[in-house]
């Protein structure tokens, strides 16, 4: 059972009963994320990330992130304390209107190496600079370098924290991109989907997943490849729940891997469906049905 992202609660947990009972059900999400779910602290914003301590910063650094849309809650957070004065937002990334003036130094990753190592223009920033903040997303731990540029951003921190005017240790706040993001990470360290599951399992059954995945695709090109040539499947099944159904995909997948059968299960959209879910400040909220499902579309 592969699983993607914008799963709520409830169905998250009916899953995991689900596994206990019959073992013989694998899950698996469809994109490796290296993050350690050890700690929270590593998948959440800080909990003291409020009103308060931006107000007593002056200077934040976006990294590869765009709050304007992933937290709108946050960047309207950002843009208030920016009207207040006093407050620069340096940002490593792409071009983006945030609604407030910022400094983009660069969309590679080894302007990180410099400031480490002390080289850069903005050092000088952070060394001036009063309780600054730094802010990222899960999207950097989906890369193939996300141990090594997890460890810079670590001493990055251990640096600022040494030489900026700071009475509070600093460290990296994690913006989740989607709703149901926390709540999934906070769920279980899933395995993603590899060659192996198709080659052992008796069907694939894709819950709220994109086809069109690099992971997905990734395999798909593998078969084409004749990766997977010595293997014969015999009598399986796709079977695929969402509220969109991607023919393309799903014949080239039928295809590639010889699946016999195909079922299709459509599920209501977010404005059809209730459900709870974790925000990205590790807060309970609920999503509440406002429009009526047409058809034979039913929830998760």
């Amino acid at each position: 059972m592969c699983l993607g992202k914008s799963i709520n609660l409830e169905v998250l947990n009916l899953l995991n009963i689900l596994t206990r009972k019959y073992s013989f059900f694998k899950l698996r999400q469809s994109e490796p994320q290296n993050v350690n779910v050890d700690l929270e602290q590593n998948y959440l914003l800080s909990s003291n990330l409020d009103d308060s301590k931006i107000l007593n910063s002056d200077t934040c650094m976006l990294i590869g992130v765009n709050p304007r849309y992933e937290g709108s809650k946050l960047n309207l957070k950002l843009r208030s304390r920016y009207l207040k004065g006093n407050f620069n937002v340096i940002q490593i990334g792409s071009l983006l209107n945030l609604t407030f003036n910022n400094t983009n130094i660069s969309s590679n990753t080894n302007i990180l190496k410099s400031l480490i190592e002390g080289n850069n223009l903005f050092c000088q920033e952070f060394v001036n600079s009063v309780n600054p903040i730094l802010i990222s997303n899960t999207e950097i731990f989906k890369r193939e370098d996300s141990f090594c540029l997890a460890n810079m951003l670590k001493t990055l921190i251990k640096y600022i924290n040494t030489f900026s005017q700071s009475g509070n240790q600093n460290r990296l706040n994690i913006l989740n991109a989607t709703l149901s993001d926390v709540g999934f990470l906070n769920f279980n360290a899933l395995n993603s989907i590899k060659k192996k599951d198709f080659e052992n399992s008796f069907g694939i059954y894709f819950i709220n997943n994109s086809l069109s995945t690099p992971n997905i695709k990734k395999l798909l090109n593998l078969k084409l490849l004749n990766f997977f040539q010595n293997h014969k499947n015999n009598n399986k099944i796709l079977i695929t729940q969402s509220s969109n159904l991607d023919t393309k995909s799903i014949l080239q997948l039928k295809k590639s891997f010889s699946l016999n059968n195909h079922l299709h299960l459509p599920n209501t959209v977010l404005f059809e469906t209730s459900g709870t879910y974790v925000n990205t400040d590790g807060d309970v909220n609920k999503i509440t049905k406002i429009v009526t499902p047409l058809g034979q579309a039913k929830s998760d």
